[in-house]
């Protein structure tokens, strides 16, 4: 079961990283597109553990908690990838060809960070439920 939700997770994980390749379109350079790609990664995998780490800071999981906050958040990196990065990958290439302007990119910015705030906030109260379920299990088996 484990294993199959490693595959899931590398599948999502391949997913979020091509489609906001692709959406940086073909006029980047490939070294440029792929900085870009794993600089927005590296800021949503940043962005996940804070938001995991404040959610579960009273919660002692005893030995669970790295393999909780591992699937947790190599889960949740993707998904959150997937809605935001391709939007703003769309973004930039058109600003960078000059279709769309600052004021307009300035404001899809703004979209994108309230959007990612929102998920971010629902994941909040999500990983908290998590890892009241996972401590609840754990008291059960004892």
């Amino acid at each position: 079961m484990i294993l199959f939700i490693y595959v899931c997770i590398l599948v999502l994980n391949i997913l979020a990283v091509f489609l906001t390749y692709r959406f940086l379109g073909d006029e980047m350079e490939k070294k440029d597109r792929w900085i870009s790609v794993i600089i927005g990664i590296a800021i949503i995998y940043m962005l996940v553990t804070v938001v995991y780490w404040v959610s579960t800071k009273n919660i002692d999981l005893g030995g669970a908690e790295s393999t909780a906050q591992n699937l947790i958040t190599f889960s949740f990196v993707p998904v959150n990838g997937i809605l935001v990065l391709p939007f703003l990958a769309s973004s930039y290439r058109h600003f960078k060809l000059g279709n769309l302007k600052s004021k307009k990119f300035k404001n899809r910015l703004i979209l994108i960070t309230v959007v990612l705030f929102i998920i971010l906030t629902i994941e909040f109260f999500y990983f908290k439920d998590i890892g009241n379920g996972i401590l609840n299990i754990i008291s059960a088996k004892k």
